[in-house]
């Protein structure tokens, strides 16, 4: 036997509510700062006379020769100010520390190097990474060597930033 199945379909009207947003609040009044309305008393400046003939007035000292400094021979130009910046020529690749090979460790170590004129690195400062590997990166970096940093067409002394890599390769270092 068949049952039958009967579907009843009724339209629904869609019913839409309206939300009203409240008013949105009053802004408070700022109080704005006005000049006073009082006007100053008049002021009366009394007359002077001045005897610019007279003859004990000296006469005033002759100006001072402004010269500019000299530019210093040693200044240290910021890095961002040079027109072309110290290119690495030579690297020396820095010993691994042994305590650091056996315990497999590896790391980066971030210094400052002074570039000189002359292209060399006159000092080296430590800026962050493992201590482990500190000594052995500014020893390494101490022997870089650069093409100078050019400001104006003349070699400057800069300082920069190196990053320093020390990682384990499949065989001993």
């Amino acid at each position: 036997m068949k049952q039958q199945v009967v579907i009843q379909i009724e339209d629904i009207p869609e019913t839409k509510q309206e939300v009203k947003r409240p008013p949105a609040p009053k802004r408070p009044a700022v109080p704005i700062e006005v000049e006073s309305e009082e006007l100053p008393d008049d002021v009366t400046i009394e007359t002077t006379e001045l005897d610019v003939w007279e003859e004990n007035i000296p006469a005033p000292p002759p100006p001072a020769a402004v010269e500019a400094p000299p530019p210093e021979e040693n200044e240290i130009v910021p890095f961002w100010h040079v027109e072309k910046p110290p290119e690495l020529v030579h690297a020396v690749p820095p010993k691994y520390p042994e305590i650091a090979r056996k315990a497999q460790m590896e790391g980066k170590i971030f210094l400052h190097l002074l570039v000189g004129k002359n292209g060399e690195v006159e000092d080296v400062k430590f800026i962050k990474g493992p201590e482990i590997f500190k000594e052995a990166a500014i020893k390494a970096a101490r022997q870089f060597r650069f093409s100078p940093a050019l400001q104006n067409d003349k070699p400057v002394r800069v300082w920069m930033a190196v990053p320093i890599d020390f990682k384990l390769t499949g065989s001993a270092q």
